[in-house]
């Protein structure tokens, strides 16, 4: 008689992410979770501080008297900075930091950390 050939069971495909979980195991698995959660608080804590110990001043003593805003930005805050070569000037209703040395975005985020976005304007200097 003929015997019925019956097909091999076929063993089931792994994912890629079935196949790394099985190669590296339970502790594995358990040690990635903690590599994942640590680098995640790192990448949401990190910023370093760009003036240590530096507290602006409250909005409301320079809103309405931007050159008192050019003041302390001229005095405490571009000497903190020295490598990037600012200056500050009042241009209507906002004061307008020019950055003529340095990274253009770390200079600019380093003042914003400080002092609002909607009262300085920002532009390149040569």
């Amino acid at each position: 008689m003929d015997e019925e050939k019956r097909p091999a069971p076929q063993e089931e495909k792994l994912t890629a992410g079935q196949s790394f979980v099985k190669a590296i195991g339970p502790f594995g698995c358990a040690l990635f979770l903690v590599v994942f959660v640590l680098a995640t608080a790192l990448c949401f804590t990190v910023g370093r501080d760009p003036i240590p110990g530096y507290t602006p001043p409250e909005r409301a003593s320079y809103e309405n008297d931007l050159t008192r805003l050019v003041d302390v930005l001229d005095t405490q805050v571009f000497p903190a900075l020295p490598d990037y070569e600012m200056t500050a000037a009042v241009t209507g209703d906002t004061v307008t930091v020019t950055i003529s040395d340095g990274n253009f975005a770390a200079a600019r985020a380093a003042i914003l950390r400080y002092f609002p976005e909607d009262l300085i304007e920002f532009s390149e200097g040569d």
